[in-house]
């Protein structure tokens, strides 16, 4: 990850927080890739593609745009600067399979990162779900201690209203017996 330089490791970022956007980019200029069944690794070897071995610079504003618009202004300079020096040293003879190694050099880096970022995301889930899991099981026992005070109530309603009843009950008779005299 330390080969990584800084506009690579801004591209990388850029699609992995806003893949659907990467997707739009790259079919915008014919790029074969759909967004339902697009992955990581196909936008970044794409993209990848598109900036190093097509140098397509077209492509590579459109990217800078949305980057910019995503509220990362440092990419301006550092995007232009790569593809203007991609264009110079296509220009000035650099060979094609230096190009694919760097691309393969490249796209190895960024999978890596992918798969940080992804094992970091699986880790946060695994954590959310622990504790969903703690939150669920904490509600579970405090309805169950409801339940069992609520009904402990209940049963002492029950006992007093049925004292109340059988209480007046007797007054009442002790009252008509007295009564009858």
């Amino acid at each position: 990850m330390e080969n990584t330089t800084a506009i690579d490791k801004k591209i990388n970022d850029f699609i992995y927080d806003k893949p659907d956007v990467a997707v739009v980019i790259l079919q915008q200029f014919g790029y074969d890739i759909e967004l339902k069944t697009a992955t990581l690794p196909q936008i970044t070897k794409l993209v990848y593609t598109a900036l190093y071995i097509n140098q397509d610079v077209e492509f590579g504003q459109a990217l800078d745009n949305a980057i910019i618009n995503e509220g990362q202004n440092n990419v301006v300079v550092a995007l232009a600067g790569a593809l203007i020096g991609s264009v110079v040293s296509g220009i000035f003879g650099a060979s094609e399979g230096r190009k694919a190694r760097d691309l393969q050099k490249k796209l190895a880096l960024a999978q890596l990162s992918m798969s940080e970022k992804l094992a970091e995301e699986q880790i946060r889930a695994e954590q959310e779900t622990a504790r969903l899991t703690i939150l669920a099981n904490t509600l579970l026992e405090y309805r169950k201690t409801l339940q069992k005070e609520s009904t402990a109530r209940l049963k002492d309603t029950w006992l007093y209203v049925t004292g109340l009843g059988i209480g007046l009950g007797i007054l009442y008779g002790v009252y008509l017996i007295g009564s009858k005299d």
